[in-house]
């Protein structure tokens, strides 16, 4: 069993773009974590990246999980086998970070939330969310009553996925690798309004495939009401030609904010409906290249701290099937012509 005095073990497996802010995570905490195995079926990468930090490379899942020095294992894998590799690690032993989507599947993700339950094994999700300073920020000021009572809250998350996109080999715009834009974005905005706002009561969505190479959805717009009785509204493009970014409005009955990672201000409080210059929130930083990166590496040092204390993370389980639970209904939503739905969990 990890105790607080211990350094934890972690075993990376996937080691492509995203990996690197995992990695930038564990470097904070190098005295209370260290990444002690990676994991990719690139041989050469695997073993390069072990040079680097000093760790010992496996190109199969299987052999990393026979590693007696692992004790924690980080998923960074396309989303298809999140599931798989994430069921394989529970079983022996290891506890589990996955970046999200936890898995394609409600089904799926209860089935480790029990399996990680049963074995009193730590299963947390890579949700950055959670961790962005300027929602952070919005958190602080919605809770001291500055924005009165939530009326309508609106999300956009803009990128272009146009080069990848036109590949279908490739799992993100290949049918069944999970890679749409409602289940590879929208559980960020899905998670950011129920962590803020409340559960969600109803779902209707629309999407489109404007990329005609591809097999999946790159811009989708789901929107509903939320159980508290005030609207949501969420937009996702993987062919804005434009720095991957998140826009965020919360509108309230004492005043609004408006989040935009790629202005500056990034973050800006508007008083009511006189205050036209608005007020920005001088502790959300104007970071474009960096504001998500950092949001990750946190969550990564919230999820090691969270196994060596022995408490849940910050974004357990139960967040990540959330986020597969409206996906789901947003896709039932758009199949049936954008029909409101109920959410059931």
């Amino acid at each position: 069993m990890t105790t607080t005095r211990d350094r934890l073990g972690v075993g990376l497996v996937g080691l492509g773009i995203i990996s690197r802010a995992h990695l930038a995570g564990y470097a904070q905490i190098a005295d209370r974590a260290r990444v002690v195995a990676v994991c990719d079926q690139d041989g050469d990468r695997a073993q390069a990246v072990a040079r680097e930090l000093g760790a010992r490379a496996y190109t199969r899942l299987g052999d990393l999980l026979e590693d007696p020095g692992v004790a924690s294992v980080d998923l960074t894998l396309p989303h298809h086998v999140h599931f798989e590799a994430a069921s394989a690690a529970l079983d022996a032993g290891r506890h589990v970070l996955v970046e999200k989507p936890l898995a394609l599947t409600s089904d799926e993700c209860r089935s480790l939330i029990e399996q990680a339950r049963a074995a009193s094994l730590t299963l947390g999700v890579a949700e950055n969310t959670r961790f962005v300073a300027a929602y952070l920020a919005v958190e602080r000021l919605l809770r001291s009553g500055a924005l009165g009572e939530p009326r309508l809250a609106r999300t956009f998350i803009a990128g272009s996925e146009d080069r990848r996109g036109r590949d279908a080999s490739r799992w993100r715009a290949a049918a069944g690798g999970g890679g749409g834009a409602i289940l590879d974005s929208g559980p960020h905005s899905f998670y950011l309004l129920r962590w803020l706002l409340g559960e969600l009561a109803t779902v209707r969505a629309f999407h489109h495939r404007l990329i005609t190479d591809s097999e999946v959805d790159d811009h989708a717009v789901v929107a509903g009401r939320l159980r508290s009785g005030a609207l949501y509204s969420t937009e996702y493009s993987f062919t804005a030609e434009i720095p991957w970014g998140e826009r965020f409005e919360l509108y309230g009955s004492e005043g609004s904010v408006i989040v935009d990672q790629l202005s500056q201000p990034p973050a800006i409080h508007f008083q009511g409906g006189d205050d036209r210059d608005g007020h920005p929130l001088t502790d959300v930083p104007y970071n474009p290249a960096g504001w998500k990166e950092d949001s990750i590496a946190a969550g990564v040092l919230d999820f090691a701290d969270a196994v060596r204390e022995g408490r849940a993370p910050a974004v357990g389980g139960e967040d990540g099937l959330h986020g597969v639970l409206v996906a789901e209904r947003a896709y039932e939503s758009a199949a049936a012509g954008g029909v409101e739905l109920e959410l059931v969990a």
